[in-house]
Parts: structure tokens; sequence; C-alpha cells
């Protein structure tokens, strides 16, 4: 694996960083929109309460006027209620799903920091090893250019300093060349890791997204809800 193969794998994982941190941008402003979600479902319940007690007793007087059937401020305070509830409810659901999504992309940044610690230290050992294979090869390079048989020269010095014979040379071009090949595997190996992360990163965008839209609709529904009680308080104020 070369050192262009090395660097596309860099670059790679700093895109995937980079979207992560995209994520966490949104999902920051996901949670502001929840709070102030939050906030205004506090508002709106107190508004229920405080308005609950003057809209029974019109009810109850409207009633006493008409014993026909169920008056239809009955059904509006019902629908009021449900549909807050509703919201509540909604709005557990859209901070569940934030929840998750923060642990995920917490996840996900432990998992790419560990995998590119691992791709630095692979690289540093490969350019190591095709140091000392460039070393050993360019002795035995030179002493053809001598005229000599290959690993002579180095056979007479380390017999004169009482080692091993030239053999050993070669063997160790053949281990570091293994050595070379096992840490090209273990690279191709963290590139698959590295595009399950990418995978990964996908689905919490997904469920980002997918957040978004249940906090638009709870929006859409809690602004109806403002709505209509402030056309149920005018209407009994009429009467």
């Amino acid at each position: 694996m070369g050192s262009l193969e090395f660097a596309a794998l860099t670059k790679e994982l700093n895109a995937c960083r980079e979207q992560l941190l995209e994520k966490e941008e949104e999902i920051s402003e996901l949670k502001a929109e929840r709070n102030n979600t939050r906030l205004l479902l506090e508002h709106l319940e107190c508004l229920v309460s405080r308005h609950e007690r003057s809209l029974r007793m019109t009810v109850v007087k409207r009633q006493a006027q008409s014993p026909s059937g169920v008056s239809s401020e009955v059904e509006v305070l019902k629908a009021l209620k449900s549909l807050f509830e509703h919201h509540k409810a909604l709005d557990e659901k859209v901070r569940e799903r934030l929840r998750v999504s923060l642990e995920r992309v917490s996840a996900l940044e432990e998992e790419l920091a560990a995998a590119n610690q691992e791709i630095v230290a692979l690289r540093e050992q490969n350019v190591h090893i095709q140091r000392k294979m460039a070393s050993s090869e360019g002795s035995t390079e030179s002493e053809h250019l001598e005229g000599m048989e290959p690993g002579q020269k180095v056979h007479e010095k380390r017999l004169s300093n009482g080692s091993i014979d030239s053999t050993d040379e070669t063997s160790q071009i053949v281990e570091l060349q293994e050595l070379l090949e096992k840490q090209n595997y273990e690279m191709a190996q963290m590139k698959e890791r590295l595009a399950a992360l990418s995978s990964r990163v996908g689905e919490v965008e997904q469920e980002a997204e997918t957040a978004r839209k249940d906090l638009i609709k709870t929006e859409e529904m809690n602004t109806k809800y403002q709505r209509d009680i402030r056309e149920t308080v005018n209407q009994y104020a009429l009467y």
C-alpha cells in the first residue's frame, strides 16, 4: 500500500470527521429547538389550566340552556386536551431520538479517533519497513556494481566480526517483505472499517433528519394548538 493510498484513507477519515461535526451542530440546533418547544408546551399547559374552570362553567350554562345534546364547547375542550397530551408524547419522542443520535455521534467519534491512531501507527511501521528494505537492497546492488557475488562482502565482514553468514541478510529481506504484506492487509481492514463508519454516519444523518421532521410537526401542531386556545377563549368571552 503506497503513500497515495495512505493519503486517500486519511482524506476519507477527515471527511468522516467533518460530517460528524456537521451532525453535532445540527443536533445542537435541534436540542435548542426542542427546549423552545418544551417551554411552549409548558406555557400552553398553563393557559389550559387557567381557563379550564371558566370553560367548564360556560359549558354547564350552555348545556342548561340547550339540553338537546353535548355542546361544541365540550368537544373543543376535549380536543384541546387530547392535542396537548399528543404534543407532550411527541416531544418526548423527539427528545429520545436526539438522545440516541448524540450517543451514536459520541461512539462514532471514539471509533474514528481509534481508527486514525491505528492508521498513523501502521503508516509509520510501513515507512520504517520500506526504509530497511531499501537499505538492504542498496547494499546488495553496490556489491553487484563492484563485480562481486551477492552477499560476498557481507559474508567476509560478518565472519571477521564473528557473526552469522550472509544468507541471514536475504532472510531478513524476506521477513521484511512478509511484514510489509501483513501491514498492507491490516491497512485494507482499516479501510473496510472506515467504510463501515461512513455508513454509520449516514445512519446518524437519517436519524437527525427524522428528528428534525418530527420537531417541525410538533411546532406546527403547537402553533395550531395555541391558535385554537385563543379562538376558544375569545369565543367564550362573548358570552
